[in-house]
């Protein structure tokens, strides 16, 4: 029988998005005469602590890595998204992607729908908005449409969203005011160490994916630092359905303001790269770069994005497993397979994403549950083995619990690589995980430097 031969596929939308003006004289034309805005953190109204910042969106979006979407979204476009999962364009999109100001900035700035704004980070130029559209809209109405309900989305939706998930309460924490239109970069960033080796956009990252001759790559979401049932899962998964074996695998992290607890962005980074590093996965087919997005844990939502990046990216396949992007008890904790395996109507998305017209082409791995078996003495695959009472799942909150009383966990469940990664970022920041001087001094340094920049007229 003659093998299927993979092309990878295009971006969604047929075209990648790039919006970064690289030329000096341009970009500062551009900037000319432009009211100023500085970009701050969306809040969470309770504690004060950063829980979003709309410049990672920016670069997200002018980088390419949400194509075909190129700027802000309308009132209609939200809607449309709202109601159906897609752009005004057809294609398949699942969050509202929306800029929100306050109403005195919106004062101060007096603009109107086709003026120019530029968008400045801690004092210095970033980007400009070229502004369609300024509209109103309540909070809590968008982020209760954007994640459902279980009365109209009772496929997979289980309990009422509220503020304690992350993601309802960053849509619930918006001023209520949007300004739509396209967004251009003017002043590239430039990553800080560990970021700036793992910096791959788009483009970047499909030239890199030639440069090795990968035509399959299987994408593997994470926000976490990998155990070894992270790392089964890639070595499996890469070896699932109708790519024997993978000539790549693809750890794209999703680096942005994360919730209390959860480890670090450098340790996440740097601990996926000691997987390759130390041979426990070939870094011949092992390759690790990040997107800025704060998460706003949508399980099947947030994979249609993931799809939506990895497809951007260049990859073939991803890999879905049990409770995909979730937290808490929101979400059926297989309903990222579920769309993947038949649609949700009550999103709009009567098939697969990978099979409606205007949808993805990259391909689902749909993933079973690992386990440490103590009887085989080794992680087992789903029903591989016959001792289903002796199995014990990986328990991420076990782990941290070890680690934050200076216990190394068993290289049965964490390799001793990986732990030293942690203990490094332990040192740098004086606790392994986020907390809320984590959060504050991120916030106030960022993933990436700017560099100075004249504005004529400024």
């Amino acid at each position: 029988m003659p093998t299927t031969i993979i092309k990878r596929p295009p971006p969604h939308g047929g075209v990648l998005v790039n919006r970064v003006e690289r030329n000096a004289y341009r970009a500062q034309r551009m900037a000319a005469g432009a009211p100023r805005l500085e970009l701050r953190p969306t809040l969470d109204r309770r504690t004060g602590l950063p829980i979003r910042n709309v410049y990672r969106e920016i670069v997200s979006i002018a980088y390419g890595f949400f194509s075909p979407l190129d700027g802000f979204m309308t009132r209609n476009e939200v809607e449309r998204v709202l109601a159906e999962r897609r752009l005004l364009s057809e294609w398949v999109f699942p969050f509202p992607i929306i800029f929100d100001v306050s109403e005195e900035d919106l004062q101060r700035l007096g603009v109107r729908e086709g003026d120019r704004i530029l968008l400045t980070l801690r004092g210095r130029p970033l980007a400009v908005l070229d502004i369609e559209e300024i509209w109103r809209f309540d909070p809590i109405d968008i982020a209760t449409r954007t994640f459902g309900t279980p009365e109209k989305n009772p496929e997979v939706v289980r309990v009422p969203f509220d503020h304690k998930h992350p993601g309802y309460n960053i849509y619930a924490s918006m001023t209520g005011i949007a300004l739509a239109g396209k967004v251009t970069i003017i002043n590239e960033p430039r990553f800080r160490e560990p970021y700036d080796r793992f910096w791959y956009p788009p483009e970047a990252s499909r030239r890199e994916f030639e440069r090795r001759g990968w035509r399959t790559v299987i994408a593997h979401q994470t926000r976490n630092v990998p155990h070894l049932g992270h790392e089964m899962l890639m070595k499996s998964a890469a070896f699932a359905g109708d790519i024997e074996p993978c000539h790549g695998i693809l750890v794209n992290a999703i680096i942005g303001a994360k919730r209390l607890g959860d480890f670090t962005d450098e340790a996440i980074l740097e601990g996926h790269e000691a997987i390759n590093l130390y041979g426990y996965i070939s870094p011949k087919r092992h390759m690790v770069n990040f997107t800025l997005w704060d998460m706003r844990y949508g399980n099947p939502l947030e994979s249609l994005l993931h799809g939506i990046v990895r497809q951007n990216l260049g990859c073939t396949h991803h890999m879905f497993g049990r409770d995909h992007a979730a937290v808490g008890d929101y979400y059926d904790p297989y309903a990222t397979q579920i769309l993947w395996s038949r649609g949700i109507p009550s999103y709009g998305l009567n098939e697969p994403p990978h099979e409606t017209d205007y949808g993805l082409r990259i391909r689902p791995v749909n993933m079973g549950e690992f386990w440490y078996c103590p009887k085989c003495g080794e992680i087992a695959y789903s029903a591989n083995c016959a001792h289903e009472k002796e199995r014990q799942r990986f328990s991420g909150s076990f782990i941290r619990g070890l680690i934050i009383e200076g216990i190394e966990p068993p290289p049965i469940i964490f390799r001793p690589e990986v732990y030293q990664i942690i203990v490094k970022w332990w040192r740098a920041f004086g606790y392994p995980y986020v907390n809320s001087r984590y959060l504050k001094t991120k916030e106030e340094q960022g993933e990436f430097e700017l560099g100075p920049m004249e504005v004529p007229g400024a």
